[in-house]
């Protein structure tokens, strides 16, 4: 038998986090010593030695004073815990992206006693809008009067943003006590995206379509009743049941069974594909040419380069959001057509770490909505490859994989998928990328690679359709170069 190599201990170190990047609630102990109290030790000793040298009564008044000072500074500071208090002004808002939303909250002293020093950790959003951040605010509270905050800010991604305090330091005069008053108080902001409607010249009414059945194999009957159920406005007249419509007050329909699959599945990449950073690459100097005409690209460039640095820090954010509206869209085209719609999503709110719901029309979709359009990020290998995994019922369903972007390993994965290889509707199933054309910076490139990504997609069966937050836009197969744009 081969000898086994023991294997070695790794110790674990405990990796020490700067107090700067700590939360304000963890930053500082309940009452912690600052400089200001080392400073007031250093004049203690000095008394502390002119008491014993001079021996005369003024060091020794001077010297109770300083043993005194320090218990009535710290109980100075312990009455502003309890003082000061913050006061929300709006309860939970959820708005659009892009609206305007206006938020207000306050620190009130209640008490008779100044503090000209008070440090407010706040969560407020950024200036670019993109999220929350924490900032550091040095306030002063006069007796019985506030520090109001309030402004107007329009989000840019959609998510979930906390706007309020997570908690304030109080000093006393001298600055040598600072006492924690871990006052949480927030007001949680929705931002929801917008609901894309993409025109579908071939939906069909809701009788018109297979409903949660499939046709049975010992039946001698080309279409079959499925269901009775109330009439809904678009419903075909001739699917009307004339006999119990009369002993009922409202009509009824006849619900059939056409043989056919009625579950589409929609998989949301929310993984992060970019770095936040711009990739260091080396400076080449191409000089101008003479005749003023703009240089060609580089055949050899990187498709997924961004067109500047400024670009990388909040690709993933706006990538996401592009995922999650053409994911929106493409849900409630198919809920349009008379599908089944399993959506599927990694979310760390979950316990199992993924969400997947089954909704069968838009009100269904609409309790899951905002929970799916304020989903977070979630690391860059979680991708659908692995949340396809999830799916056990493939047999005869249609796969929509919604991608931020797509590359050759995405490809590959894709067209390997035991969900899409194993199904009966392979020619319907579509993957759609997210384009955000306007930032890459080697357009030409990139069109190219999409184009060669669509043949390989192509050969599996799979329709590559390009998206961006204007609208679906989808290229015939017969030719790749051109493309049709549907109105959002």
């Amino acid at each position: 038998m081969p000898k086994q190599t023991p294997q070695k201990k790794v110790s674990k170190k405990k990796v020490r986090v700067p107090r700067s990047a700590r939360p304000a609630v963890y930053r500082w102990k309940k009452i912690s010593l600052t400089r200001g109290f080392w400073l007031f030790f250093a004049v203690w000793l000095v008394g502390l030695l002119s008491t014993q040298l001079l021996r005369s009564s003024a060091s020794n008044i001077f010297f109770s004073f300083l043993n005194v000072f320090p218990i009535a500074s710290l109980i100075y500071a312990l009455i502003g815990r309890s003082a000061i208090k913050v006061y929300m002004m709006a309860d939970n808002a959820t708005v659009e992206k892009g609206a305007p939303l206006s938020y207000e909250f306050r620190i009130y002293n209640e008490s008779i006693l100044p503090y000209p020093f008070v440090d407010a950790y706040m969560m407020l959003p950024q200036t670019d809008s993109v999220r929350c951040a924490e900032r550091k605010v040095r306030i002063s509270v006069p007796p019985a009067t506030d520090y109001n905050v309030k402004n107007t800010v329009s989000f840019r991604f959609r998510g979930t943003n906390r706007i309020g305090v997570s908690c304030f330091y109080v000093y006393d005069y001298f600055r040598m006590f600072r006492v924690k008053v871990p006052e949480e108080s927030y007001e949680t902001v929705y931002v929801l995206p917008r609901k894309l409607v993409l025109d579908d010249d071939k939906a069909q009414s809701v009788s018109d379509s297979a409903q949660q059945t499939k046709k049975n194999v010992n039946s001698y009957e080309k279409i079959e009743v499925s269901d009775i159920r109330d009439y809904r406005p678009g419903d075909a007249i001739k699917s009307i049941h004339w006999k119990l419509s009369s002993k009922c007050e409202n009509p009824v329909i006849r619900e059939y069974n056409t043989g056919t699959t009625d579950l589409t599945y929609v998989f949301a990449d929310m993984s992060r594909r970019f770095p936040v950073e711009a990739p260091d690459k080396p400076f080449v100097f191409i000089p101008p040419r003479e005749d003023g005409e703009p240089e060609p690209e580089d055949p050899d460039a990187d498709v997924a380069e961004l067109i500047n640095d400024a670009a990388y820090e909040d690709m993933n954010e706006y990538c996401a959001d592009g995922v999650v509206e053409l994911a929106v869209a493409s849900v409630l085209r198919e809920l349009r057509n008379g599908k089944r719609v399993k959506l599927l999503w990694f979310d760390e709110r979950s316990e199992i770490g993924a969400f997947s719901f089954e909704v069968r029309a838009e009100s269904d979709f609409d309790e899951v909505f905002r929970l799916f359009a304020t989903a977070a990020l979630v690391p860059p290998e979680k991708t659908v490859a692995k949340l396809s995994a999830m799916v056990n019922d493939a047999e005869d369903a249609k796969f929509i994989f919604v991608l931020p972007t797509i590359d050759d390993e995405t490809v590959t994965s894709i067209c390997t998928m035991p969900c899409t290889s194993d199904s009966s509707t392979t020619d319907e199933n579509e993957v759609v990328v997210y384009m955000a054309e306007e930032r890459y910076a080697h357009k030409a490139q990139r069109a190219a690679y999409i184009d060669g990504c669509r043949t390989q997609l192509a050969e599996s069966g799979l329709t590559l359709v390009k998206g961006s937050l204007d609208g679906f836009r989808q290229a015939p197969a017969e030719n790749a170069g051109e493309e049709v744009e549907a109105d959002a």
